[in-house]
């Protein structure tokens, strides 16, 4: 197994106390051709907790800060800067804001008519543009073509902005958050017959991008390969009780993608600095479902491995046989209950 990460520095407490981290760099002249082998980073880091709509603001802007400082020391740290970066869910404003009493009406945002550069997701987006990299989280998300709709949305940012956002399918969530299995046809009829679950070519490969439980159910990272995703990214929490590795052993087996978790260290509430431990690991599985690189346990920082894209051509050649459904013979089988 290749492990390397970094254990100091990475705080969300020690973030908001920095001073002024840069926003000048001018952005860099993103790469135009494929990229074949890259390293790639998953963070395991804590995040603040909003207690109250008037303290949101101020603890969305700590976040973000914190998001910018881990990726700046790690690619201070790193002979070969990382090209994508995965974050642990809603580290914008954490899964424990459903029970701190800000209502999704106050954090929720639009991501599809809002510029990202312009807004909380600025400082995270000059970052990508500084080191020509793609970095994937998750948001409370609302949406104009679906009023009174909330959606918890996995996303991926780059130079250019947003590249990919994709809702919840099915995975439990707070109790505002709506599901595309629920209103699968007005999500169709709003955003076409590829949304639900989609893709995206960057030089990087093809990307996806999910959140938590949505790896609990295979269809889901079966659907993504079965769309062309090479590398999935998996922006979670995680429990003890979900044996998370295993399943994100069988993703890359069974669909032979890399698949790139970052999963949340610590959350932390205002009256409680040292924060409430999460399960788990940020890890970094292989398309023959071997491990790369993961960090767990009471570590915090990130870990860091190569995404070689020849190795999924390998993968499928050497397992594809038993592995790649033969549908003719099961989709007659499923029945919808």
């Amino acid at each position: 197994m290749q492990r390397r990460h970094l254990i100091k520095g990475i705080s969300a407490l020690a973030a908001a106390g920095a001073a002024g981290l840069s926003r000048s760099a001018q952005a860099q002249t993103q790469e135009t051709e494929s990229v074949a082998c890259y390293p790639a980073a998953v963070m395991r880091i804590p995040v603040l907790v909003p207690l109250s709509a008037d303290a949101l603001e101020d603890v969305r802007r700590r976040n973000a800060e914190a998001m910018v400082d881990a990726i700046e020391n790690m690619m201070r740290a790193e002979t070969v800067k990382p090209r994508i970066v995965v974050f642990p869910v809603l580290q914008y404003t954490s899964a424990r804001r459903a029970v701190s009493g800000v209502p999704m009406t106050a954090v929720a945002v639009d991501l599809v008519t809002e510029h990202l550069d312009q807004g909380i997701f600025a400082p995270v987006i000059e970052a990508c543009r500084r080191h020509n990299c793609y970095v994937a989280t998750s948001t409370q998300e609302k949406v104009a073509k679906l009023p009174g709709t909330y959606f918890h949305t996995g996303f991926i940012m780059g130079p250019e902005g947003l590249v990919l956002r994709s809702p919840k399918a099915q995975a439990q969530s707070a109790p505002s958050v709506s599901y595309l299995r629920d209103i699968k046809d007005d999500y169709l009829k709003a955003f076409g017959p590829d949304s639900i679950m989609p893709v995206v070519k960057t030089p990087l490969g093809t990307l996806a991008c999910f959140v938590e439980g949505e790896a609990e159910v295979l269809e889901a990272s079966r659907l993504l390969a079965s769309k062309g995703a090479e590398v999935i990214l998996h922006t979670s929490m995680e429990s003890d009780e979900i044996p998370w590795q295993a399943l994100k052993q069988a993703i890359g087996f069974q669909t032979h993608v890399y698949l790139l978790t970052g999963a949340t260290s610590r959350i932390i509430m205002a009256d409680d600095s040292a924060g409430e431990w999460m399960g788990g690991a940020s890890t970094i599985v292989r398309p023959d479902g071997g491990i790369l690189a993961s960090i767990g346990g009471r570590d915090e920082g990130y870990a860091v491995a190569d995404v070689n894209l020849a190795a999924i051509v390998e993968a499928k050649k050497k397992f594809a046989r038993n592995t790649v459904p033969a549908w003719h013979l099961y989709s007659d089988l499923y029945t919808e209950k």
